[in-house]
């Protein structure tokens, strides 16, 4: 792909340094972003609902020898109605690694490192190699990639993002082979078979771009015969196993709830107004986000009668930005991780137009420093907090308990458990608590709080030490299988 040449253009110091030493700061940059995806992994408490409820999934899908029905608490799930890719990559992390909480987030990290490789070296073939090393720093600082629900975590939202980049990418591939149409409709079945509907974002953003750009001419017959083959392929033998295995109740469910529900009503009250996630970005956005958006404006009113950009480039990454900002606005159910995967384009553009304007002649030295000066404040400020952040994972005193209890013990695996660490209504298991049960204990968690344990003659209960303290009476003739200040765990005798 061509890009448009400009007399302005010339090297600049920092440029031919760059070129020199490319594949060296790649490297560097790599190690940096696998410190930020990896380091203090498994450190961080497991967040209820999502997570925990997916980790559940993946480790009791292991337990039953199972690649397509998703349970939790051993009872088909559907209310989780992701398709099984997910947790079936979980379930290889926990086979290689054991079944912990680094495990289990392992694929989502892995996810993210290979995401901003791809991207990095997509820019460096297409765009250049000074783009290509910013994009790079530019996606190891951009927080929303690592926090909640994405690559530090084990949602399948980092596996999504990896999938979704990978089908954009093909999909800006296809003037220069034929071919990436069939990626690109591969990478859509594998975003599909890990998040289900929002995948539908890709066919928004794919169908558009190929009437713009005039391409949904330029293919026979056969062309798109085996288009469709390598997305439906995929997703056809899902649902048939599904079906066999199952029936048809789940995927009623992830029509019913999954798509019509959640986009027409505000469920789970995850709701907001159209402009909530204008809102968003410009209040609880990153600050980087946002200096590349000014970067992005800036290099627009500068090209926009010479784009540097093939009409088709430019299509597809107004597309890949817009097109999940408004199908995310307009949906009722509002949750802050949906338009993440739009991050990825604005940090590919940002860079490429960042790069290009500073090595403009024409463009005033007064607005290179000021937009150097803008991404550099946005890295450092965003780098720093995000370093900070993975260096000092919050702490949740019953996981810790739990985990130091259970792993290796034994004599305890595989028990019957009930907790009651709340008040009297705060009988069952919370979900992360649940997790942290299972992955090191295998225990087989239990609802019913004290009653429940006191009904069962071979069971443990997990449990407030001030609580055990006040019916001492009542648990004098169990055995305390381990304490600590604030919880105890005991069984029968």
């Amino acid at each position: 792909m061509k890009i448009i040449e400009n007399t302005n253009k010339r090297k600049f110091k920092l440029e031919e340094i760059i070129q020199k030493y490319y594949w060296i700061f790649i490297v560097i940059e790599v190690v940096f972003l696998a410190f930020i995806c990896f380091w203090n992994l498994g450190e961080f408490p497991v967040r209820d609902w999502d997570e925990s409820r997916h980790g559940v999934s993946a480790y009791e899908m292991m337990k039953n020898n199972e690649n397509i029905i998703n349970t939790y608490n051993y009872e088909n799930d559907y209310w989780n109605l992701k398709p099984p890719l997910s947790f079936n990559l979980i379930i290889i992390a926990f086979k290689v690694l054991g079944t912990t909480i680094l495990a289990f987030r392992i694929p989502s990290a892995i996810a993210m490192v290979l995401t901003g490789i791809i991207v990095a070296f997509f820019i460096g073939k297409r765009y250049g190699k000074v783009e290509s090393l910013i994009s790079l720093i530019a996606f190891s600082a951009c927080s929303p990639l690592y926090r909640i629900h994405t690559g530090r975590h084990g949602d399948a939202d980092a596996l999504f993002i990896l999938f979704f980049t990978i089908s954009m990418i093909s999909m800006l591939w296809i003037e220069k082979s034929k071919k990436a149409l069939y990626m690109c409709g591969f990478s859509f079945a594998l975003a599909f078979l890990t998040k289900s509907w929002h995948a539908f974002v890709i066919v928004a953003i794919g169908g558009l771009f190929l009437i713009f750009t005039g391409y949904i001419k330029k293919y026979r017959i056969k062309q798109w015969i085996l288009f469709f083959l390598s997305f439906a392929a995929p997703i056809g033998l899902w649902i048939i196993a599904r079906i066999v295995e199952d029936g048809t109740k789940f995927l009623v469910e992830m029509v019913r709830y999954d798509l019509l529900k959640r986009s027409s009503e505000a469920i789970e009250g995850n709701k907001g107004s159209i402009f909530y996630y204008a809102r968003y970005i410009l209040l609880n956005g990153t600050s980087l986000v946002i200096a590349l958006g000014l970067i992005i404006v800036v290099g627009c009113l500068f090209y926009y009668k010479n784009w540097m950009m093939v009409k088709s480039d430019v299509i597809g990454y107004s597309l890949w930005i817009v097109v999940p900002f408004v199908l995310f606005s307009v949906a009722k159910t509002k949750l802050d991780w949906y338009i993440i995967p739009m991050y990825i384009p604005i940090i590919i553009v940002g860079s490429i137009l960042f790069g290009k304007l500073l090595s403009e002649t024409s463009v005033n030295r007064v607005i290179k420093i000021g937009l150097s000066i803008i991404l550099a404040v946005g890295l450092s400020y965003e780098g720093y907090n995000l370093i900070k952040y993975i260096n000092n994972p919050p702490k949740d005193e019953l996981q810790t308990f739990m985990m130091n209890t259970l792993k290796n013990n034994e004599n305890i695996r595989g028990r019957e458990t009930y907790i009651q660490v709340e008040d009297s209504e705060g009988k069952g298991w919370r979900q992360s608590q649940l997790l942290v049960g299972e992955l090191y204990g295998d225990l087989k968690c239990k609802e019913g709080g004290v009653e429940g344990f006191a009904a069962n003659q071979d069971a443990m209960l997990i449990t407030k030490k001030d609580m055990y303290l006040q019916n001492a009476e009542i648990f004098k003739n169990y055995e305390v299988v381990r304490e600590n200040e604030t919880y105890i765990i005991i069984k029968k005798q």
